[in-house]
């Protein structure tokens, strides 16, 4: 019996598996809950340059019973620190309410079991559909 997280060496033998499924969900509203982070790398493309990017793992689910694990890329690059507020805001890791031009210390050590809203569209690549983190809905009335 194969263990699922288990490393492989680069000559270890290795056994064919079949490819895992990936659940689509219906564009609309999510909660989610932060169940991964990890801090990585972006080398820069056309758009935007090098700089690091958090590498979240949402589970998120609906009213209707609709749940999928969706992955979101947050980089840390001025072009993009509209979504990681956001995204902050949304799970309350810093206040709702703080007015554009607020400084503030981005909470990375809090953000695993953060909770929270997001809109969820799907994407196509490559004749696949992905489920894409539309945007974090930030709370009103704060």
């Amino acid at each position: 019996m194969a263990v699922q997280d288990e490393a492989f060496g680069w000559d270890d033998q290795a056994e064919v598996t079949e490819e895992q499924e990936l659940t689509v969900l219906t564009p609309g509203e999510y909660s989610y809950r932060v169940d991964g982070f990890e801090r990585g790398h972006y080398d820069g493309g056309d758009k935007m340059g090098p700089c690091s990017v958090a590498k979240l793992e949402l589970e998120c689910a609906n009213g209707a019973g609709e749940q999928a694990t969706v992955r979101v890329n947050l980089y840390l690059n001025r072009k993009q620190m509209w979504k990681i507020t956001q995204f902050f805001k949304s799970c309350f890791l810093i206040e709702p309410s703080l007015p554009a031009g607020t400084a503030y210390t981005m909470p990375w050590n809090r953000v695993v079991g953060a909770t929270g809203r997001c809109r969820i569209k799907n994407r196509e690549y490559k004749d696949r559909t992905y489920n894409e983190v539309d945007a974090f809905i930030v709370p009103e009335g704060f």
